[in-house]
């Protein structure tokens, strides 16, 4: 990963923007892809500053993609009501609060936070504890719509503004939206795809992206429960397909034995059920877990043995693949 496609990487999700769609293909539609690239390059250019290699003018560079996705990020998510947070007015789904707390939470961790950036942090935090004070797992898109993996950015990012910014009652509310989902984790069939607003299983069938997901942010934010995700991700979705002869892994959408749909959540299924968009978010989950390091590195070799070169030389032409996989072999926790 160069400065140079990091920089192309920027100009196509700021320029073009990145198409709602997975790998180009419009039978996949994944409408939050702008809020997506927005936010993972900011993961990247922030983590990259942590690590002693920031690219210059970071601090522009993140108020750029705060601005995209205070902006024209929001357009999926606006029909389903909104609510001011410091002056902006905010989606409420809690996919979109989410993402952009922890967007504002990597500015301050990274030192780059401004006035402006550190009262939207606090606005948005105290409007998502006030939200979970009457309903712990809030939807994505309308009443209805609750995936609770999608819960997963916000509790971290709750997590990390209690912490970065001492406050209690952040951090109990995201303490308490984890434990909500560990609950959920724990139920007879597992982590359950989707809930009515009363955390009532209506997909009760797990699902690998879902696992990873949620381990992957709250491993973010060093929540020792990441791990309840990441070790039923490893342990009953991925495998190695070649057995010890070859240094590849790759995980299935759906449990052993079944044979679920394919859709746009779980990307494109190869032979043996195998997901490209469950492989990937465990290259980020795997990462963040000191206990998978060799899971980690056989998903790299097996997405270079898929073609992820082709992607990563020309990121302006799949910039969320390209940023979600650059944000999986960079993240650490914060």
């Amino acid at each position: 990963m160069s400065v140079e496609s990091l920089e192309a990487l920027e100009r196509r999700i700021l320029g073009k923007g990145c198409r709602p769609r997975l790998l180009g293909d419009k039978g996949r539609g994944f409408i939050e892809a702008q809020l997506l690239c927005d936010a993972h390059l900011s993961f990247i250019l922030v983590q990259a500053a942590l690590d002693g290699r920031p690219l210059p003018e970071t601090p522009r560079r993140l108020k750029s993609l705060l601005a995209d996705a205070l902006g024209r990020a929001q357009a999926p998510f606006k029909p389903h009501g909104g609510r001011a947070a410091a002056g902006h007015p905010l989606p409420l789904s809690v996919l979109y609060r989410g993402y952009v707390l922890l967007m504002l939470a990597g500015m301050e961790r990274a030192g780059m936070a401004d006035e402006a950036s550190t009262a939207l942090f606090d606005a948005l935090a105290a409007q998502l504890v006030e939200a979970l004070s009457r309903q712990l797992v809030l939807p994505s898109f309308g009443k209805s719509a609750i995936w609770p993996c999608d819960s997963a950015p916000a509790a971290a990012g709750l997590l990390l503004h209690g912490r970065l910014r001492g406050n209690a009652e952040s951090r109990a509310a995201g303490e308490r939206l984890v434990a909500r989902l560990v609950e959920l984790a724990a139920l007879p069939t597992g982590f359950p795809a989707k809930v009515d607003a009363k955390g009532r299983p209506v997909e009760p069938t797990p699902r690998a992206t879902t696992l990873a997901w949620t381990g992957a942010f709250l491993a973010m934010a060093s929540h020792p429960a990441a791990r309840t995700f990441t070790d039923t991700l490893v342990d009953d979705y991925c495998d190695r397909p070649a057995g010890d002869l070859l240094p590849f892994a790759a995980c299935r959408e759906w449990p052993r034995g079944m044979k679920g749909r394919e859709d746009s959540a779980s990307g494109p299924l190869v032979h043996g059920g195998y997901s490209i968009g469950a492989s990937a978010l465990a290259i980020a989950a795997t990462r963040l877990s000191d206990k998978h390091s060799q899971w980690h590195a056989h998903l790299l070799n097996a997405a270079r043995e898929m073609g992820i070169g082709s992607t990563l030389e020309n990121p302006g032409h799949y910039p969320l693949e390209a940023a979600l996989y650059w944000w999986g072999t960079t993240a650490r926790p914060w």
